[in-house]
């Protein structure tokens, strides 16, 4: 067993009772709705009026929370009211945080995988809503005792975005027949690019980077 003066438990007893509490809070928002995710809301933009997500929709909605967060526009009496919930890290996230996140690519992406981990209060999603000419109030970020009709992704049937996903699972176990290596290892660019070949050397229809991320573990 390992000591408790042994650092490296340490961390990761920590890492483990971060990652429960954030589980937790998911779980209670799933019914309170209290809190939205960023990653819900860039879905949601993916398929309004789309029969399929559409991802040129879904990065728009990324690019305009960021640059929004950037801009103070998710402030109240000048404090940011924006969570990024991790297990390696919970914090409030302001600009100059986000800048630097940004700056020296802490996510290897440039800012893109922290957001996808970020949290705001619904009571802001109106007037985020309104500030991008969007639908207002979407059923599907009420709370369900507030909701006559399910969510318009719940009413899709599943089968419509499996092919995609599967075709891209396929794929990945071919590339990676040991299974797929961490993001250290194998960053998210190349491993799209490896993918991307292989669906081609498999004759099959190609995906979108979205979508391979998510088959292999990578994106929610």
């Amino acid at each position: 067993m390992a000591s408790d003066s042994d650092p490296v438990a340490c961390v990761e007893r920590a890492r483990q009772k971060r990652t429960a509490r954030i589980e937790r809070f998911v779980q209670r928002q799933r019914e309170a709705r209290e809190w939205i995710s960023f990653w819900e809301v860039a879905e949601w933009c993916s398929e309004e009026d789309s029969i399929e997500p559409n991802e040129n929709k879904r990065e728009w909605a990324f690019k305009k929370l960021r640059d929004d967060l950037l801009d103070g526009v998710f402030q109240e009496n000048g404090v940011s009211r924006v969570h990024f919930l991790h297990p390696s890290i919970v914090k409030r996230v302001t600009a100059e945080w986000l800048k630097e996140a940004i700056r020296d690519n802490l996510d290897g992406e440039r800012g893109r995988l922290i957001l996808e981990h970020c949290w705001f209060p619904r009571r802001m999603l109106e007037r985020w809503l309104v500030r991008h000419r969007l639908p207002a109030s979407p059923t599907r970020f009420e709370p369900p005792n507030k909701s006559t009709q399910p969510a318009r992704s719940q009413q899709r049937p599943p089968e419509k975005r499996r092919p995609s996903l599967e075709r891209a699972q396929v794929a990945i176990k071919a590339a990676y027949p040991n299974g797929v290596p961490d993001q250290a290892t194998e960053p998210n660019k190349n491993l799209c690019q490896r993918v991307s070949e292989k669906l081609t050397e498999l004759n099959r229809p190609k995906v979108s980077d979205d979508t391979i991320l998510r088959a292999a573990g990578r994106r929610k």
